[in-house]
Order: structure tokens, then sequence, then C-alpha cells
């Protein structure tokens, strides 16, 4: 019997207990033994950049979909082949938006990639809104906001009519702020790179514009919920204490929130165009099994995969699964389908991962000094933050 080493982040106990047994079934059915790591998220960058610089580790594993290219970059993963990709399905099965994060942009030292990875699962930010509240203040029947403006109107009733803190989300060392923030910046014209991914334009008027927007929404935070990072913004919400918070699908799912309290909960999409992220399945370089690997891949995540491991592990990319009553149907999935199929992700290309860091620092320092000083010049702030950081990034991308 073949061996092979898989690894995936820990996405709670009710989740590795249902892929632990999935891969009992892969050994009975497939003849292949899999010995799985977990992986804490709070370790979870450390332990994939030590597998990519030492070729030292699983030969599949469950990744970031943004850390995609940075694992090309550092020459760490096998690239698939159209005719590989064709084993599970082909790219039209997937959601576009998880497509866009595992296509390989073709070079003379790749020429026969296809994608760099295989959409696994998918998730996208979500705001959660309180009905009894929402009631209360006129703004009930909550499924979307149209743009900022309705968000604003919505969130000034929540105040006026006495809402502790009208909105919650992470402004305090958290990366899933930049993927919240990226809906504004497309909402409005903005982008992160040039169409041949050449040059930083994130500082374009309309870029500004879109962040701009999103940081006017620190007006809506109670004090309790400044600088509060994504576990700590969660848990304001689970405990009653915000009428709206901008998270992910694990909010919901999370196994602290009251049930009462769940019976009250509505979600909506976020204006703009939603961020889709998620977790992508790809075969390490260093992988000497090579076809258990695309075995185990296409059992984890073909035409007939394992229901039971969603959403424990969020929603899978699969546009035939998705559109199954058990997703479609649901108040909060249906939510987050069309979420899902409205959004874009993170495109894999040279040098995103630096990109996203510095930008992630660049968020930071803006959100402490807009919360010190809620009378502070925002645009100001961001337009000369965010020149400074364009011209850096450039001088980088056409060294």
């Amino acid at each position: 019997m073949d061996t092979i080493d898989f690894s995936i982040f820990d996405h709670g106990e009710a989740a590795v207990k249902a892929m632990r047994a999935v891969l009992a079934r892969f050994e009975r059915e497939r003849r292949v033994h899999v010995n799985l790591e977990v992986i804490p998220f709070e370790g979870a960058w450390a332990r994939m950049v030590q597998i990519a610089l030492y070729g030292d580790g699983p030969a599949v594993s469950e990744i970031g979909s943004s850390w995609v290219s940075d694992m090309v970059m550092m020459n760490a993963l096998r690239p698939l082949s159209a005719k590989e990709v064709g084993l599970f399905g082909g790219e039209e099965v997937f959601l576009p938006a998880s497509w866009q994060s595992v296509r390989a942009i073709r070079d003379s030292l790749n020429s026969d990639a296809f994608a760099w990875a295989v959409p696994w699962v998918a998730d996208t930010r979500l705001i959660y809104c309180r009905k009894d509240l929402l009631a209360q203040a006129g703004q009930d029947g909550r499924d979307v906001f149209s743009d900022h403006a309705e968000l604003e109107s919505c969130l000034q009733a929540l105040r006026e009519h006495g809402a502790e803190s009208p909105l919650v989300l992470p402004t305090y060392h958290s990366r899933i702020n930049l993927h919240i923030m990226a809906g504004w910046i497309w909402a409005s014209g903005g982008k992160f790179l040039s169409e041949d991914s050449q040059k930083a334009v994130f500082d374009s008027p309309e870029a500004l514009d879109g962040m701009e927007k999103f940081f006017r929404l620190s007006r809506y935070l109670h004090p309790a919920a400044r600088r509060l990072d994504d576990t700590q913004s969660d848990a304001l919400f689970r405990n009653g204490r915000a009428a709206l918070a901008i998270s992910g699908p694990w909010l919901y799912d999370h196994p602290d929130v009251d049930p009462a309290l769940k019976d009250r909960i509505a979600v909506a999409v976020p204006p703009g165009v939603p961020f889709v992220g998620g977790f992508h399945l790809v075969i390490w370089k260093h992988a000497r099994q090579e076809n258990a690997a695309l075995e185990l891949i296409e059992f984890l995540n073909g035409k007939n995969l394992p229901e039971e491991l969603f959403p424990a592990f969020s929603l899978p990319t699969r546009l035939e699964t998705l559109a199954g009553n058990r997703f479609a149907q649901h108040p909060v999935y249906r939510v987050m389908i069309a979420a899902l199929r409205a959004g874009r992700s993170f495109r894999t290309v040279w040098m995103w991962g630096m990109l996203e860091n510095r930008l992630y620092e660049s968020l930071q320092l803006i959100w402490d000094k807009v919360l010190a000083d809620p009378e502070a010049d925002i645009h100001a702030m961001l337009e000369s933050q965010m020149h400074r950081l364009a011209d850096r990034i450039n001088l980088k991308l056409n060294s």
C-alpha cells in the first residue's frame, strides 16, 4: 500500500474529525494510506514557508488562496497541466473567482503549466446583522447594501436608535482587513495592479476614493469596538454587543454562537465587489508520489467530492455542488453563494505576497491614526501613505 503525507489547517475539531473519516474511506477504496498533518492557523504561514524552503514535508497541502503566488515565486509548487486539471472536471466546473487565483501565468520555464493549485473551498466577507436591532431602527429586511451610502444610512439609523455599537470589524493586526477593503476599492473602479501587473495603481484617485469610504466606517465603531483583532471583533458580535459585523463565514458557524442569537442573525453582501478567498490544494514540487497526490485531490475535490467536509471547511468551489439545495436554500449560505458568484479574488501574479504584506502594514498605520483622531483628514493620510508605498512597490516590480 502506498503512503502519502497531506496537510490541512485546523478548521476545528468537527472539521478534522470529518477529514479523518474521509481519509479512512480513501484508504479503503484507493489502497493509499494518508498521514495527516493538522497545522494551527497561528503557525500556518511559517510552516508553508518551511516546506517551500527545505522541500521537506507533505506531498499535498491545503494552502491559503492568496499565498499561491508566494509559493510559485519560491519555485516550491508542482505545476498542473490542462490534462491534469481535466481529471477534476476542468476549469469550467469551478467558481470563476477561485480559478482566477490558481491559474498559471505562462513563462518560458513553465510553458506547460495550466494551474498552480486546484480550487477547493471558498469564502467571502459578509455583513452579519442583528435582525431585531435593524427592525427597531426601521432597517429590517436587509439582505443587500447596494452601495456605501446605503450602508452608512443604515449605520446612522442604528446609532440614532441607541445601538451600543452600530458596527464592529477588525482593525488591529488583521490580514482580512485588506480583503474587506478590497470590495470598496473595486466598487470605486480602483485596482491594485495595472492590467499587465507591471505597475502598482492602488494610489489612483478611484482606489483612494474606495479606501476613504472604507475608513469612514470608523465613525460607527464604539470605543470598545476599536483596535480589535479578528477574534476579538467576532466575539463582540457573538456576545450581542454590536448590531452589524463584517467578517467571514466562520462567524456564523462558530461553536460559541448562542443558538438564540443565531435565530436573530441575518447576513448581507457588502457593498461593491465581494472579495473571494478560501483555500486551494497544491502538490509540492518535492513530492515523489505524483499519481497518489493527484488521486487524493480528485477524491477530495472531484465530481463525487465528500460533502460531509462542508461547510466545516467552508463552501466548495465546485459550481454543481454549490447549486444543490443544501446550500442554495440555506438562509446564510445562499447569500454567501451570491457573493462568491459576483466576487473576485486577488490574481496569481509575481510579487503579490510582498504587495499584500506592505499594504497590510500600511493599513494598520492608517487605522492607528484614524482611531486615535476621529477628526483626522483620512484622504490626506491615504494619499500620502499610498503614493509612497506605490513608488516603492514599482521600484521592486521594475528592478
